[in-house]
């Protein structure tokens, strides 16, 4: 049963109200916002309501849109990669016994990549069957064999990844699929307590990332600066995000739970 609250600006008190929504297939190939991407200084999207779906995908770490735009594909810690709908019905996509804990789809080829924890590894799935499992990249000097690793993943633009590596040390990479990694910048010691997943949003350019430690989520440069933070508190372990601009919203899904947040943003 869906729920919505109404949020004070970055609290978590909530009055409960009844909300209906609908949704279509979308596509990530073009930005869903039209006009002219406004610059990080003056972009101040304002947090508003939020409401939740259930599903069943265990242990719910990373999320992206679906490449045939019907909702999310969502990492699981536990089986692969779930095909979950708007309304939270979750199937098998891409399923096995990996730590899977973040995934993002090229908008184009609609290759999908996912990285597993521990082993430190990015992996492509070639579109459209997504049989082809391809290992294209190993992070070894930070995160290899512990629980701190590859957290967040997302699509960055000019075929290149942005890859978060969660804490001891805090690390933004970006992978290009054609010169390997081109830049790293350590962002331990900033406001970010860890990277708990990423979603780069090329309406505005800038990039988003969830701190599931300090249960915020966070409007940052693409280089990792934090713009502006916003409290999630009402979500126990928020480890992945899409933006949406289509419906005005932001996707967090709560690895606790299984659920996912749609919370409402004005001008997003």
């Amino acid at each position: 049963m869906k729920s919505i609250r109404l949020l004070l600006p970055l609290m978590a008190a909530a009055a409960l109200v009844g909300v209906s929504c609908s949704h279509k297939h979308l596509t990530s190939e073009t930005p869903e916002t039209p006009g002219i991407p406004v610059t990080p200084k003056n972009y101040k999207p304002v947090m508003g309501t939020y409401s939740e779906i259930n599903t069943t995908c265990k242990e719910i770490s990373g999320l992206c849109l679906a490449p045939d735009g019907d909702g999310f594909l969502g990492a699981s810690d536990e089986n692969g990669i779930n095909h979950i709908t708007w309304n939270g019905k979750t199937t098998d996509f891409y399923t096995g016994h990996f730590d899977c804990e973040g995934v993002t789809i090229d908008p184009k080829t609609k290759d999908v990549y996912y990285i597993v924890e521990n082993k430190q590894e990015v992996h492509r799935l070639v579109a459209p069957d997504y049989k082809k499992d391809q290992l294209i990249y190993v992070v070894e000097d930070v995160g290899y064999g512990t629980n701190d690793g590859l957290e967040g993943i997302t699509w960055y633009k000019d075929g290149t990844l942005l890859i978060g590596n969660q804490k001891k040390p805090v690390v933004l990479i970006t992978y290009s699929l054609k010169k390997g990694e081109t830049n790293r910048r350590d962002l331990t010691g900033s406001s970010l307590k860890e990277i708990a997943d990423l979603c780069y949003d090329p309406v505005r350019n800038v990039l988003w990332i969830a701190d599931s430690k300090s249960r915020t989520i966070n409007l940052c440069t693409t280089d990792g600066k934090v713009l502006a933070s916003y409290s999630v508190s009402f979500i126990d372990n928020g480890e992945g995000i899409y933006v949406d601009h289509a419906h005005s919203c932001i996707w967090v899904c709560d690895d606790t739970t299984s659920k996912i947040y749609k919370i409402s943003f004005t001008n997003l």
